[in-house]
């Protein structure tokens, strides 16, 4: 009797051990799961102190450690190149975002954290926004990395129709896809698909760039309604805040969504999630000063949660300053993957940092370098220390962290000595491929993103972006037609 007891719980044991070791996949390596939001404000969600309903974010701050001098750039194509690369966007061919129909893409001899995380045996997914090149099949995510892919190429989408004007841009796979929904509540969706199906036996990278609260400013009527009627009893606020936190608002839901569907699966545990926001939101970010595509704190200090229980310490501020092209191999050093590669990172590890109290090793940060005349990155700015360089004026972050007090006049030596620096950094500029020897925009017709699926697009595909409403551009350029009529 006592043996057949032993017995049983050797094999309960074992049981429990098999299904922990299918949990931690064959590598041993934890889950990655990394999700960017687009454009949110800072003061916003509710870990912040924001109006915001977020309770699947607040839940991942106060079970994790929230980075407060997390920094990225000031528009969204750098941020990710960036954060993929672990590289500047002056050396990875980004500095430019991709607009509308050009073919801009990420330089190709680019490695990517995908491909990195792919080597160390992990299966890669990448479902939202994607915005590092939308037309060139080498620019397109999977030929950067992923095996999986579900959502836009390129910058917005309508989060109803997916498209942009009359530019249908929603794939799975590289396959133009017709689907019904709101866009942020189908990512949620996809990413449950995909969990659901997958076998942990091999650990998952999941990169899961929402396009919200990205405009146009589109959300369920109910959430509407909701923030309508809170941002009346609140100085100051109206439609665009009410629309800003009901995007918000979707997007936490489907947070929540994939935060259950990862614990269902019992994986939950042992899956490493990031969250951070590509750059600052459109309008005020208090209590930084201006916004996106701004340099100033409001445009490049975004919020950035780490949550992975007993590994991430719960409720603690991290104080080092960090960049986002830090997380590229920080990533790859907690997934088992090598650093070994022909171009060098930018990238500190910050692990040890993040979860035992070691101080930063990061003392710069480069916002953009002078000498190129188209990108997107902002006004020339650089920080060393607690000194930023902001165009003409030196700030001291630590005592004056909204930029209040020009002191270039006070402290000429650092002045000169930051615009040095950047100088120096822009002889290392390596100039997008779009500038070089290919063609600058996509060839008309154009019905969908992605050459080969324009090429040959699904037959359902013409009569829908056709018989859309007419969009903006449209009703204006029919408005300035029937005033040259009428002269």
């Amino acid at each position: 009797m006592i043996r057949a007891k032993v017995v049983s719980m050797l094999l309960f044991l074992a049981l429990l051990m098999g299904v922990n070791a299918m949990a931690q996949g064959a590598t041993g390596a934890p889950n990655i799961v990394v999700i960017l939001a687009d454009d949110m404000h800072w003061h916003h969600p509710g870990f912040n102190g924001g109006p915001a309903e977020t309770p699947n974010l607040d839940r991942l701050a106060s079970g994790g450690s929230s980075l407060t001098q997390f920094y990225v750039h000031s528009v969204c194509s750098p941020t990710r190149a960036a954060f993929l690369t672990g590289r500047y966007p002056f050396r990875n061919g980004m500095e430019e975002r991709s607009h509308g129909n050009d073919v801009a893409g990420m330089l190709t001899d680019e490695r990517t954290l995908a491909e990195g995380l792919r080597e160390a045996g992990y299966y890669t997914a990448i479902i939202g926004k994607w915005h590092l090149g939308n037309w060139h099949k080498r620019h397109l995510p999977m030929q950067r990395g992923f095996d999986y892919q579900y959502g836009l190429y390129g910058a917005l989408i309508g989060y109803w129709d997916k498209c942009r004007e009359r530019y249908y841009d929603w794939h799975r796979n590289e396959q133009t896809l017709r689907e019904e929904g709101y866009s942020t509540t189908l990512i949620g969706q996809e990413f449950a698909k995909v969990v659901k199906a997958h076998d942990f036996k091999k650990p998952l990278f999941a990169y899961v760039p929402f396009n919200a609260v990205h405009g146009p400013d589109e959300a369920p009527v109910d959430l509407l309604e909701k923030y309508r009627a809170l941002v009346a009893k609140r100085p100051g606020e109206g439609d665009f805040e009410a629309k800003k936190y009901a995007m918000l608002d979707a997007m936490d839901q489907s947070i929540g969504k994939m935060l259950g569907t990862l614990e269902a699966k019992g994986v939950l545990e042992n899956t490493l999630i990031v969250f951070f926001n590509d750059n600052g939101g459109r309008k005020s970010n208090p209590p930084y000063r201006g916004g996106k595509g701004e340099n100033t704190e409001g445009g490049v200090r975004v919020p950035c949660i780490l949550h992975w229980p007993g590994n991430v310490p719960a409720k603690q501020k991290v104080d080092g300053m960090m960049h986002v092209v830090d997380l590229y191999p920080t990533l790859l050093g907690i997934g088992g993957g090598s650093l070994d590669q022909s171009l060098p990172i930018d990238g500190i590890d910050m692990w040890d940092t993040i979860t035992a109290g070691k101080p930063s090793e990061r003392s710069e940060v480069v916002y953009s370098v002078p000498g190129w005349e188209k990108a997107d990155t902002g006004p020339i700015a650089i920080r060393k220390g607690d000194y930023k360089l902001l165009g003409e004026a030196l700030f001291n972050i630590e005592q004056d962290p909204s930029e209040e007090t020009d002191i270039a006049g006070a402290h000429p030596e650092i002045y000169q000595a930051l615009h040095q620096r950047l100088l120096e950094l822009a002889s290392e500029r390596r100039i997008p491929e779009t500038h070089t020897n290919i063609s600058k925009t996509i060839d008309e017709p154009l019905l969908v993103f992605g050459e080969e699926e324009n090429a040959n697009p699904p037959p359902w595909l013409e009569p829908y972006v056709k018989g859309l409403p007419p969009t903006k551009r449209e009703l204006q350029r029919a408005q300035n037609r029937k005033k040259q009529d009428s002269k």
